[in-house]
């Protein structure tokens, strides 16, 4: 098999993995209506591009051996390339990684509704002698004194001695 034969078959997971990028990088630009954060928008961003660049260096790769041919390269020379691209893609890689980690962290504080701020004083005091309301939960209902039942008046006639009738 030819190298190119090789660098072609290297790249499947490559660009499986760009469709996948691809993929993830639409469903979060549409999910930021919805409060996806922007960072796992740039996460996935940083990801396609180095995943491009990956595919790309996996055929520019395939001139190597010109690259000693020619002469005006050594073989340190070569490692030292290699040893570039290497901190650059993993660089880049966990620079992605740490974006998708503060993402996730970010979405799971909670945050105040968008909109308009809460009114000032809200929710109110407590009236003296009740509870403060706990937030996010109704009042508890406070049972009420039930007044003394009224009874119709007795007529005068009814009324023990010594007492007056009301006036």
């Amino acid at each position: 098999m030819s190298p190119l034969t090789f660098a072609s078959i290297e790249t499947i997971p490559l660009v499986l993995q760009l469709a996948v990028g691809l993929l993830g990088l639409i469903v979060s630009v549409k999910g930021r209506a919805r409060g996806v954060s922007g960072l796992m928008v740039a996460a996935f961003a940083v990801m396609l591009v180095t995943t491009v660049l990956a595919i790309v260096w996996q055929f520019l790769s395939l001139s190597v051996s010109d690259w000693v041919e020619s002469g005006g390269l050594s073989v340190d020379g070569i490692r030292t390339i290699y040893l570039v691209v290497a901190i650059v893609f993993d660089t880049a890689s966990l620079l992605s990684w740490l974006l998708v980690a503060i993402a996730v962290v970010k979405s799971g504080r909670s945050r105040q509704q968008q909109g308009f701020p809460p009114p000032a004083n809200y929710p109110m005091a407590p009236q003296p002698g009740y509870p403060a309301a706990q937030p996010g939960y109704a009042p508890q209902a406070q049972p009420q004194p039930t007044p003394p039942a009224q009874q119709p008046p007795t007529p005068p006639s009814q009324q023990p001695p010594g007492q007056q009738p009301p006036s």
